[in-house]
């Protein structure tokens, strides 16, 4: 699949995709001020529009080719915005790449959203109007392939659950109705189908609900109240990708904060299956990933009735084989390799005498070992974004109380 372009690279669950791939649209426009990407924006300075030529692969708007990303290769560092308060224990929120512009990520859910537009080294708070509320953690921020870019961030609660920004995170409009319960509660996982920017999927906080969107966030449905559906709440839920635009659109995987099991749907709610091999499997508080691989997918989980640690899909989520024992919050990955570590939502908790349990193993994930990682770097992520500059794949991880850390595979 060395064909698709470097912003098909740019999400949080990579399909295939060479870091050899020819350069997409990347790049766009930020939100104000004369920054250039690898300037470094000061404390509390706007974004500006960068994309300066460099030598990477990745390329920004008009085709311009962006700067290759910086940082040390093999190192997380801490690459926390300054002045960021981190007292009250629970980070910034979770982190999200732009799947079309590569070299911009945003991170928010407590009150703020910041982006970076140089891979995640350096962050600058959007100056919103209107600023969206701080609410329960989940992944309450989505961007969406569009240029200006496309964010949704979940409100506190209804009638109207959604905000909405067509230009980059500079303006929001309250939407999102849910006429089946206007008073369900707000969304906890948000998620936006690679192949159209309108669709959207979601669960709900401490809650029975997974929801869908057809009309970018405006009205929502109800897809769990369907044959197969074993109940739990806060949901997270994720598009199995395929190469038929259709089929990723119909094809949902979904596993709960507490109750449930690995779940997956192939006809958009209409009927849910475990998935054999995650019967009980349930996210830690407040985080979790699926992260894809080709027709491989792994998922992190705690309680399942095979025990905690990580499950591997080699089959589109037909049956899963845990590939790794142990307490595991989030994975995440590239062509190369994949990765796990442990945390949750609990604020300033200490991760217990193993520590937040960073592995990694090379495709196709079977033998890992134990990652070194700096002393401050003790907890795990809600979340990571994954992205390119064309060359090299960049991790940006929001690591609850310890910050945000960013990581440059070799």
């Amino acid at each position: 699949m060395g064909g698709l372009a470097v912003g098909a690279c740019a999400s949080a669950w990579l399909v295939a995709c060479s870091s050899g791939s020819s350069a997409g649209t990347g790049g766009g426009p930020g939100i104000g001020g004369a920054q250039a990407i690898g300037g470094g924006p000061g404390t509390g300075g706007r974004l500006g529009n960068g994309g300066g030529p460099g030598n990477g692969g990745a390329q920004g708007t008009g085709g311009v080719p962006l700067e290759p990303a910086k940082g040390t290769p093999g190192v997380w560092e801490d690459v926390t915005p300054p002045g960021v308060d981190l007292a009250d224990g629970f980070g910034l929120g979770n982190v999200v790449a732009d799947p079309v512009h590569p070299n911009e990520i945003y991170v928010g859910g407590y009150g703020e959203i910041y982006k970076s537009i140089d891979y995640g080294l350096t962050w600058a708070m959007l100056d919103s109007k209107p600023k969206p509320p701080s609410l329960a953690l989940g992944h309450v921020i989505a961007v969406a392939g569009t240029t200006p870019p496309t964010l949704y961030v979940a409100n506190i609660s209804g009638p109207q659950f959604l905000f909405r920004s067509k230009d980059g995170g500079a303006t929001f409009t309250l939407t999102g109705s849910v006429d089946e319960e206007p008073d369900a509660q707000s969304f906890y996982s948000l998620e936006v189908d690679p192949n159209d920017p309108n669709h959207l999927i979601t669960g709900l906080h401490e809650e029975d609900g997974v929801l869908e969107s057809t009309d970018g966030g405006d009205t929502w449905r109800f897809v769990n109240h369907a044959a197969g559906w074993i109940k739990g709440i806060s949901w997270f839920i994720y598009f199995v990708k395929s190469d038929d635009p259709a089929t990723t659109r119909n094809t949902w995987f979904a596993i709960a904060q507490s109750g449930g099991s690995g779940m997956i749907t192939h006809d958009a709610g209409k009927t849910w299956t475990v998935c054999p091999g995650l019967a009980k499997l349930e996210h830690p508080h407040g985080g979790g990933s699926l992260f894809q691989y080709g027709n491989s997918l792994f998922v992190a989980g705690i309680y399942g009735e095979g025990g905690n640690g990580v499950y591997r899909s080699t089959d589109l989520g037909k049956s899963f084989m845990r590939v790794l024992d142990g307490n595991s919050a989030v994975v995440w990955g590239s062509a190369k390799n994949v990765y796990t570590a442990w945390g949750w939502a609990c604020a300033n908790c200490d991760a217990g005498p193993d520590g937040p349990q960073f592995k990694m193993a090379p495709q196709p994930g079977e033998d890992w070992t134990a990652v070194q990682t700096p002393a401050r770097l003790n907890w795990g992520p809600n979340s990571v974004a994954t992205t390119t500059d064309g060359t090299k794949t960049i991790y940006v991880g929001s690591m609850w109380a310890t910050g945000m850390w960013r990581y440059v595979e070799p």
